[in-house]
């Protein structure tokens, strides 16, 4: 029987892990290039492994996320475009509550928009997730967004760290609670008076964000002054039609693993 190398036993293991052949040699090459040697490979994939068999990760699967985010820039799929405006753009609801909401959705009290000035745009791939963009996206401006986006629990909803506020022009609080977006109608958005064309000024009849599901929403009820329109960074998945998307960035967030005594 031919004895095989640590590099095909690591990607046996991989493999035996459900990862497929593209990412399980990403895996390898990215640990390669970062100076492990090939005799340790195996040991090293293990340690980040972690206990799978009970479902605690010890790194593995953020590993693989980044992996699978740069294949998807170099297979060519579609691009789309988000805005992020900082706090210094918006400021939230009056008294920073919803629970003074009402039925009419008129009136119903929404994050105020100052400027757009202050936004940044950030180009991305379809199907990516915001968190995904900023824990591992490599275009203009996904390392701003990744400085506001903290992503404590590696886009597995257990915190609220990664909690954006959806431009209420892009949110449907009627729709049914989803990930995803749902089809509507909206008015546009004002461009930024910087001379930055804003893709955000889009036609009738595009789709929106809806509510979260209840989970979610329970994160989202731990987070930094949470509003109407909030959402979780990690459940949300850029489609074509959210090309334009606009969010804005809360200015704080509260992590709770912060307060958790580990001694």
């Amino acid at each position: 029987m031919m004895e095989t190398t640590p590099t095909q036993q690591t990607q046996s293991f991989l493999l035996s892990l459900g990862y497929s052949n593209e990412v399980s040699n990403g895996i390898i090459d990215a640990l390669l290039q970062n100076g492990i040697p090939h005799t340790s490979l195996l040991g090293m994939v293990k340690g980040l492994a972690g206990r799978y068999e009970v479902g605690e990760d010890g790194g593995l699967l953020a590993l693989a996320a980044s992996v699978q985010f740069e294949l998807d820039q170099m297979v060519g799929k579609e691009k789309i475009k988000f805005w992020c405006l900082p706090s210094t753009g918006w400021s939230p609801a009056p008294d920073n509550t919803i629970d003074n909401a009402v039925d009419d959705e008129q009136q119903q009290p929404l994050p105020v928009i100052h400027t757009m000035d202050r936004a940044f745009v950030v180009e991305t791939t379809v199907g990516t997730t915001l968190t995904d963009v900023a824990k591992f996206g490599t275009s203009e401006n996904s390392n701003v967004l990744g400085e506001y986006l903290e992503c404590a629990c590696s886009g597995i909803m257990a915190c609220s760290t990664c909690h954006v506020v959806i431009h209420p022009d892009w949110f449907d609080s009627t729709a049914t609670a989803t990930a995803t977006a749902t089809t509507t109608t909206t008015t546009t958005i004002s461009p930024p008076s910087n001379g930055i064309d804003n893709p955000s000024c889009r036609p009738p009849n595009i789709k929106k964000i809806g509510p979260p599901l209840e989970a979610e929403q329970d994160m989202i009820d731990l987070a930094y002054e949470p509003q109407l329109t909030s959402r979780l960074g990690c459940q949300i998945k850029l489609t074509q039609e959210l090309d334009g998307l606009v969010i804005l960035l809360p200015r704080g967030s509260n992590n709770l693993m912060d307060n958790i005594p580990f001694e």
